[in-house]
């Protein structure tokens, strides 16, 4: 019998942490299961676009001598391709592994411990468009706060962390959404930072384990083209190399589901404290029990 992970209650940050690696030991298989199923082949544009926006990077080492100009015309429409296909093949990976690890806390909040695979499918199908306009949103005023000063960056980061679960749960707009994540973040905002800091590092510590045959790789090769005295540096990056990253790459991408779980773990968190409303659906469901 595996242990039910109760959402709707206040943790300390310990508690988080906990709840989320206890949530992935009972559900992970489902779980992942679901996310290869929904954000599969997503996952996979995502990985042929990493793989050619590295190809276009060091292929760009090799130019020089006649016909630079022509070089760096090519190079930089090439950059420029890969680069938007790079972008857009992540938002939208962002938007289906969002929709489905939410969406299945929501059915497994909903049958008391069970995930329906056909209400996450149906879920999903039903938020992308909107969990896409979330993440493309998001990611600019994120990317105009670090701009700006990275310090603001950093705040809105930490704040607009919460809106997808926001938006899943409570069934709000994009844009109520993120005014609502200023109102639950308000009073709470250091404890929600050091919760997500912790958890990025031990989420970095576990995808560094999957990176380090790529690293391995990468610097026995880096010696051996060392004693070459016509050494290419594009050799470096070969097929192995390609290989053995985006096995790192698909692992990172992966992985974040522990993210997201955390993430609305935090959520519940915060709303318990402003509202409880998972204390006043027990009293209720008490009432109907005696009833």
């Amino acid at each position: 019998m595996k242990d039910h992970v109760q959402f709707k209650q206040q943790r300390e940050l310990g508690d988080i942490l906990s709840d989320t690696f206890k949530f992935l030991r009972g559900n992970g298989k489902q779980l992942f299961g679901l996310i290869f199923r929904i954000a599969g082949p997503a996952l996979v544009i995502l990985v042929l676009a990493y793989v050619y926006y590295m190809q276009t990077v060091f292929g760009g080492m090799g130019m020089g001598g006649l016909g630079m100009g022509t070089s760096i015309e090519n190079f930089t429409g090439s950059f420029m391709v890969s680069l938007f296909v790079l972008m857009i093949s992540g938002m939208a990976y962002y938007a289906l592994l969002y929709g489905t690890v939410l969406h299945s806390i929501k059915s497994y909040i909903k049958n008391d411990g069970t995930i329906i695979k056909e209400e996450v499918t149906a879920g999903v199908r039903q938020h992308f468009w909107s969990l896409l306009g979330l993440s493309i949103l998001g990611g600019l005023m994120i990317a105009i706060g670090v701009v700006l000063c990275i310090a603001p960056g950093i705040y809105l980061a930490v704040v607009l962390s919460i809106t997808f679960s926001i938006h899943v749960f409570d069934k709000k707009d994009v844009t109520d959404s993120i005014g609502y994540s200023f109102q639950l973040i308000k009073g709470e905002w250091w404890i929600t930072f050091a919760t997500l800091l912790v958890l990025m590092i031990l989420y970095y510590i576990v995808i560094m384990i999957f990176q380090i045959p790529q690293y391995i790789y990468f610097f026995i090769k880096g010696f051996a083209i060392a004693e070459t005295v016509s050494a290419d540096p594009r050799e470096m990056f070969d097929w192995i190399y390609m290989a053995l990253s985006s096995i790192g790459i698909i692992a990172q991408y992966l992985l974040q589901a522990i993210i997201v779980i955390a993430t609305a773990l935090i959520y519940y968190n915060l709303n318990e404290k402003k509202h409880f409303t998972g204390t006043m659906e027990t009293i209720e469901s008490l009432g109907d029990r005696e009833v």
